[in-house]
């Protein structure tokens, strides 16, 4: 459904801006004015978003903690009345209304991308001192999402509460914070109909505005102000902050941002239909089969807490143009599981879900399979469906799906409906061991 959506949305804007090509227009607001209408008519349309459950399309402004931002959005996915103000067609609305914020670009050159970024960095920032602000006050959101995310990026349980994150380490309460705020924020998209023409200069340009950034010694930009998306022709740039993209390579470094060439229609449906689902807890009808989107890793992020700073630390992944060039035929895969590792979930399952790293199952682990209880809680966390609890391995979803094959090796997933086709294609039974925790 996800991806036939997104093509009639692709068809739409294709259109709507061929029908703009066709006049010529000189005043430069105006022109503006028709490509930010052809976003909020897009994204307004049934195939869309669900009409059920109040959403609306606008334009205006944004409140944060009863104070009206000074920056004009050019469209937003809200939920709910907001304040129209006046006789024109602008609203205000609070930003725990607002799920989605666009600027729009008919043209994306590197002025207008910095305007934007800048322009969207002013709402994070407002929306972080705000909330921070809140939880002083005793405010507990919701951080169910959050919580997850962080125990698969660094393998390890998160705090209940937000107010718990003084127990991790520094680096890892950057982090924490960080995806907290990622969960609650709305997603902000620069949506430029054209523009940059290559992958490679979309991700330069990029990389090279946050490195100004940073040269104005004002510490730049940290993750929180990053953009969620960034469109370009079919090029985009996404944030890896679990909404929905969350990639973690060489066990434990955090890409947070990513990009794509395939199809930018579909990832901004891909972020919305995330936030619509997470914001009022319902299912979205993706029916994306197997497909997965083959995006490259483009900005590793790493906290960085020192003496006299803390901040966020980038490296770039910067390959030629040629090795950036792929077909979008990536498919989702299982993780898979030695016999060392099969035995220790059962071990784990008729033990409450728990996985002691004592000496004991050491001592069995040698013995049966040769390998230390240390190299199988490991590979478990590589998995990103299992983290360490204090000295024990346990499941991080509620519902984890194992499969053991006749060799006593075997797969891992959490999401079910996927692992079905996976092994209707494979030709594999689906006979699940279902691992229920109920532990939280």
């Amino acid at each position: 459904m996800i991806r036939k959506a997104s093509e009639l949305l692709e068809q739409f804007i294709k259109a709507e801006t061929r029908k703009l090509d066709g006049v010529k227009m000189p005043h430069m607001p105006t022109l503006g004015s028709a490509y930010e209408e052809i976003t909020k008519q897009g994204i307004y349309q049934d195939f869309a978003i669900p009409k059920n459950l109040d959403l609306r399309v606008v334009s205006g402004f944004i409140s944060v903690g009863g104070e009206m931002l000074n920056e004009q959005i050019d469209c937003m996915l809200v939920h709910g009345e907001g304040v129209k103000y006046g006789l024109t067609d602008q609203y205000i609305y609070d930003i725990d209304k607002v799920l989605c914020v666009f600027e729009v670009k008919k043209t994306l050159r590197r002025s207008d991308f910095v305007d934007a970024i800048q322009h969207l960095a002013k709402i994070r920032k407002k929306l972080s001192s705000n909330l921070e602000e809140r939880v002083s006050l005793g405010y507990e959101p919701d951080i169910t999402a959050a919580r997850k995310r962080f125990s698969q990026v660094t393998g390890n349980i998160a705090p209940e509460k937000i107010s718990g994150s003084w127990s991790l380490s520094g680096e890892d309460a950057m982090l924490f914070s960080a995806l907290i705020q990622e969960s609650l924020a709305p997603i902000t998209i620069i949506h430029g109909y054209s523009g940059y023409k290559k992958e490679g200069g979309l991700r330069t340009a990029f990389a090279d505005i946050l490195e100004d950034e940073w040269k104005k010694g004002k510490g730049g930009l940290g993750v929180l102000e990053l953009p969620t998306l960034v469109t370009s022709n079919e090029y985009c740039l996404v944030k890896g902050n679990g909404t929905p993209f969350l990639v973690v390579q060489n066990d434990d470094e955090w890409v947070a941002v990513l990009s794509t060439r395939h199809n930018s229609a579909k990832l901004i449906l891909e972020l919305i239909w995330t936030k619509i689902s997470n914001y009022f807890g319902v299912e979205m009808p993706w029916d994306d089969g197997l497909h997965m989107d083959n995006a490259h890793p483009l900005i590793i992020a790493k906290a960085i807490v020192r003496e006299d700073a803390v901040g966020w630390e980038y490296i770039t992944v910067e390959p030629k143009e040629k090795d950036l060039v792929r077909d979008d035929d990536n498919v989702w895969v299982p993780s898979e599981l030695g016999r060392a590792e099969i035995t220790a979930i059962n071990l784990m399952v008729m033990r409450g879900g728990y996985l002691a790293l004592d000496q004991g199952m050491n001592n069995y682990l040698i013995e049966k399979h040769g390998v230390t209880v240390d190299q199988v809680a490991e590979n478990l966390v590589f998995t990103r469906q299992f983290m360490r609890d204090g000295n024990n391995i346990r499941p991080i979803h509620r519902q984890t799906y194992v499969i053991t094959n006749e060799d006593e090796t075997g797969f891992v997933a959490s999401e079910v409906g996927r692992f079905d086709l996976w092994c209707r294609e494979k030709g594999i039974a689906p006979h699940y061991l279902q691992i229920y925790f109920m532990g939280e």
